[in-house]
Parts: structure tokens; C-alpha cells; sequence
């Protein structure tokens, strides 16, 4: 019966975080809708550009899955051409990192003030878009600390901790397990959030933890390919351009793992800052080397996609 309310009380937070993040990024967007909307469509003359307006988008909406999946429906409309939504994708894994970043606080001590103070301007001081994002964050750590406080005591069971153990043995099971769990929580953001508090709370090594973040880079573009479903071969290439370089930097890191590891420890001596400047510091170095080749990935996902490449939208 425990067991099952640590389950109950798992995925209830888990929800809370999900839904957090989804308000918060509708409430930015409501406030931010118009610069959002120009900045897609006007500031993506260059590669650099491209990639400087996916890290503002997704920084605003935190979620890189939406940004990839509404990459996927403008080109599939015409909108934007596959270069352009594939540089704005290679912001948006650097943007979706300040999730990671901010979860290193203390979020216990700040979610409930955050909630309050979401109400207060939402109802008496009628600040709706305010009010919605302050409540949205205190969700946020609200949800992601009832979650870690629902898993700990499972993790204190020795099969559970096994099996925890045994899937992230090497560094290949943890990116693997850290592609698995993504992809059925749909959320890279709450993964490497859920990885950083059970590191604070010792259940997990810096090991396992930095291997679950960078599975979760490829497990969240399972959405991306998704959206891709049942459209053109523009909007399929988009998908896989997003699958190729997060599959791509991924591979690049791991025969470097432990230099990796090694480099991250340099930045902070605390483990769950370690993770989280990981996650940072993948994303923009896999970034920035994607630029210069980003025509050659661009002829890669067109070759995925399983069609020889149009002249409209390229």
C-alpha cells in the first residue's frame, strides 16, 4: 500500500511539473506572442540568427519538444525553410537548458511563496498573465519536489536501487535508459530536473546522472517525429534533421565520456551543478559545431526522409 501512494505521489508530481511548465510557456507566450511570432519568421536570415531566435523561443517557452514540433508544421506549411527551423532547433537545446539551471536552487523553500504570490496577482491585483507565470513556476518546483520526495523512499528498496544501478552501469545504459524515460515522459526538462534532485539527495551518481541527461537530448525528439506524422517530406526531414544532431552529438561525446566528466567537475564542486552545467555545456558546444556543417546535415535529414531533396523549402 505505500508502495502505491509513492507511486500516486510520483506521477501527481510529475503532472504538476508537466503542467507548470505547459502554463508557463502559455503565459509567456500571451505576453511574448507577437515577438515570438517575429522573430520566427523575420530574424532567421542567417544560421546564426536562426539559432540565436530558437534559444530566445524556447528560453521564453521552455519546452524544446514544442519549439521541434512547431519547427515541423511551418515547414510543412511554407513558412520557414528546413535551414531556418533547423537552426532555430539547434537553439532551442541550448534554451531548454535553463531549466536545468534554475532547478539547481533550493526548490523546496521557494514553490509554495512562488504559489501564493502567483494567486495574489492573478486574483486581488487582477494580473492574470503575471499571476499565471509565478504560479506556473512555483508548479514547477512544486511538482518536481513532490516527485523526488514520492521516489525516494522506492529508491531506498534494494530491488529498485538495482535496477536503477544495473541500468546505468556504463555509460551507454544511462544514455540509453536516459532515451527510454524521456521518451515516455515527453519532457527532457523534468528528466534532468528529476536526475539533478536525486543527485542532491545522493540516489544517484554524477555518472548515471550526466548519461541520463544526454539520453534525454534523443528522447525528446520522439515528439518532434510524432508532429512529423502523416505530413510532407519537408516537414519528415525536419524531424530527422533534429533526431540526426541530437543522435550525432551524442555519439560525438561519448568515446570522451570521461574527459567529459572530468571537464564538468572543473566548473563546480557540487554534483547536481555538475549536471546541470553538463547539460549546458553539450548543447552548446554540439551547437555551435553543428553550425558550419548545418548544409550537410540539412542533405542528411533529406536523405532520411526517404525522397530525393525538392527545391521548395530547402
Amino acid at each position: 500500500m505505500r508502495i502505491f501512494l509513492f507511486i500516486v505521489g510520483f506521477i501527481l508530481g510529475l503532472t504538476i511539473f508537466l503542467l507548470g511548465l505547459s502554463l508557463l510557456g502559455d503565459s509567456l507566450e500571451s505576453v511574448m506572442g507577437f515577438r515570438l511570432r517575429k522573430i520566427l519568421t523575420r530574424l532567421t536570415a542567417t544560421k546564426g540568427r536562426s539559432v540565436f531566435a530558437g534559444l530566445i523561443c524556447t528560453s521564453l517557452v521552455q519546452s524544446s519538444s514544442a519549439v521541434g514540433s512547431t519547427m515541423v508544421v511551418l515547414v510543412d506549411s511554407g513558412v520557414l525553410s528546413l535551414h531556418q527551423a533547423f537552426g532555430i532547433m539547434l537553439g532551442a537545446n541550448i534554451g531548454t537548458t535553463l531549466t536545468a539551471q534554475l532547478l539547481v536552487f533550493p526548490l523546496e523553500k521557494l514553490a509554495i511563496p512562488l504559489i501564493i504570490m502567483g494567486l495574489v496577482l492573478y486574483f486581488p491585483l487582477k494580473r492574470p498573465n503575471k499571476g499565471k507565470a509565478t504560479l506556473a513556476l512555483g508548479a514547477i518546483f512544486y511538482g518536481l519536489t513532490l516527485t523526488t520526495s514520492s521516489l525516494t523512499p522506492l529508491l531506498e528498496l534494494p530491488g529498485i536501487r538495482n535496477i536503477l544501478f544495473n541500468l546505468t552501469d556504463t555509460s551507454i545504459e544511462a544514455i540509453f535508459f536516459g532515451v527510454v524515460l524521456t521518451s515516455l515522459v515527453q519532457s527532457s526538462s523534468a528528466v534532468t530536473g528529476l536526475v539533478i534532485r536525486l543527485i542532491d539527495l545522493n540516489q544517484l551518481s554524477l555518472f548515471a546522472g550526466v548519461g541520463l541527461a544526454l539520453g534525454s537530448n534523443i528522447g525528446t525528439v520522439i515528439t518532434t517525429l510524432i508532429a512529423s506524422l502523416g505530413r510532407g517530406r519537408a516537414s519528415k526531414a525536419t524531424a530527422y534533421a533534429d533526431l540526426v544532431f541530437n543522435l550525432a552529438g551524442v555519439l560525438l561525446v561519448l568515446p570522451f565520456f570521461s574527459y567529459f566528466l572530468r571537464f564538468i567537475s572543473l566548473l563546480s564542486a557540487e554534483p547536481e551543478r555538475q549536471v546541470a552545467h553538463a547539460h549546458t555545456v553539450f548543447n552548446v558546444v554540439t551547437a555551435l559545431l553543428a553550425i558550419p556543417a548545418l548544409d550537410f546535415l540539412a542533405k542528411l535529414a533529406w536523405w532520411c526522409a526517404g525522397k530525393r531533396k525538392a527545391n521548395k523549402n530547402t
